[in-house]
């Protein structure tokens, strides 16, 4: 099922609620940071093809739907919030004229 798909995926068991906690309190540290490169997991020198692969496999490991259990419903918001981000994320960086222009702009503020 579409649903075990996703548990293999995510490495995540959605019935591990303290394992689903510890994930989305460490993306969430890092959707706070506002750096996509670092929400993604990658260095600012990644190409398309790496920013699409990072976005596609967080993107599924954060999807709410596969996700959320009863023990972890709590989440809802912060998930959203995950998958807003990193969809924004993907935006800027998929684009090279963006992804130069917002590196520059993250490498200014350092």
């Amino acid at each position: 099922s579409r649903r075990s798909e996703a548990v293999v995926d995510s490495g995540l068991d959605p019935l591990d609620a303290d394992a689903v906690r510890a994930q989305v309190a460490a993306r969430l540290a890092l959707v706070r940071e506002a750096d996509y490169f670092s929400l993604l997991g990658l260095l600012p020198t990644a190409t398309s093809y790496d920013i699409r692969r990072a976005y596609l496999d967080l993107r599924r490991r954060f999807e709410p739907q596969d996700l959320l259990t009863a023990a972890t419903a709590d989440l809802h918001d912060d998930l959203l919030l995950i998958v807003e981000v990193l969809d924004e994320a993907y935006d800027i960086l998929r684009d090279p004229n963006r992804r130069s222009r917002y590196r520059r702009a993250i490498e200014a503020t350092r």
